[in-house]
């Protein structure tokens, strides 16, 4: 049960549960949500992501409500935590929000629309779809900031991410096809390994580091195994997991490992959780980790 818990943990906080990719994206309100128009001054946000950009927008003391996975400043102000995936709509509808931000998994894990009440009492609510592309983050990051009157703000923290993603992107472009290294980011450890394909930001990421992702063949978030790695032998091991003492001493020491090529050279390395982890504009820096582990040569100082 343990492996299986740590797994979903590594999951939900990515935002990235396997049922979101059969979701259409949407960001906007239902039609018949009744959304008030203006300015929102009491926002709950029931993503990581969302309350991350949140965050990141200056706007974290606007908050009545948050997720149990999002992350909040060390000094920020205590508020409600409520699940996700189960969220308590008659508490939430007691905080009074001008705004609710929820993921799709939220919706369309229950089968219904949990918040249909808040709606009907005049509260905006907005489904957002876990991002798949960095342009889809960039479009999120524009939505929140126009949602709280951070526009402009927002505007700036979209163009930023995007510049940081497109330089790194052009020193590592120099990198020829045939050294680019073959890649896993593990988002679980073993026994219960997760890391992903196509059509998810991180393999953006890893494109744009240089880099080739040794399950490109696969799509979206994926579950996998030690012979699946064993047999792709991947230049270098990426790993983002934070819940071990030292995860990266714990591929190194997998039972059969050591014939890889990333266990044989010590290409494992350790990425910021927090910032690969979420949809959000932290992925510029945990672009410049990846980069950095694949290409040290090219980010020496």
């Amino acid at each position: 049960m343990y492996p299986a818990r740590r797994a979903l943990a590594a999951l939900v906080a990515a935002s990235s549960l396997l049922l979101a990719s059969a979701c259409a994206r949407s960001a906007a309100a239902s039609p018949e949500s009744g959304a008030r128009s203006g300015e929102a001054r009491r926002v709950a946000s029931l993503a990581p992501a969302t309350t991350s950009i949140l965050v990141e927008l200056g706007a974290g003391d606007l908050l009545v409500a948050a997720d149990t996975w999002s992350r909040l400043p060390d000094s920020g102000r205590d508020v409600p935590r409520l699940d996700m995936l189960r969220p308590d709509a008659e508490l939430l509808l007691s905080l009074a929000p001008d705004v609710v931000f929820a993921s799709s998994m939220t919706r369309d894990g229950q089968g219904h629309d949990p918040f249909a009440a808040l709606s009907r009492a005049g509260v905006r609510v907005e489904y957002i779809r876990t991002s798949e592309t960095l342009r889809d983050i960039e479009e999120d990051i524009l939505l929140v900031a126009g949602a709280v009157g951070k526009r402009e703000k927002g505007v700036e923290i979209a163009r930023r991410m995007m510049r940081e993603i497109a330089e790194i992107g052009e020193i590592c472009a120099s990198v020829p096809e045939w050294d680019r290294p073959l890649v896993v980011f593990e988002i679980a450890p073993a026994p219960a390994i997760y890391s992903f394909g196509r059509g998810v930001y991180l393999d953006e990421l890893l494109s744009a580091a240089g880099a080739r992702n040794a399950f490109a063949g696969e799509t979206g978030w994926l579950a996998t195994g030690a012979e699946a790695i064993v047999a792709a032998n991947p230049d270098v091991i990426l790993t983002n997991v934070d819940y071990l003492d030292d995860p990266v001493a714990e591929i190194l020491s997998r039972p059969g490992w050591s014939a890889v090529n990333a266990v044989k050279n010590g290409r494992v390395y350790r990425i910021d959780n927090e910032s690969s982890s979420q949809p959000a504009p932290a992925v510029s820096r945990a672009l410049a980790q990846i980069a950095r582990a694949c290409h040290p040569e090219l980010f020496d100082e």
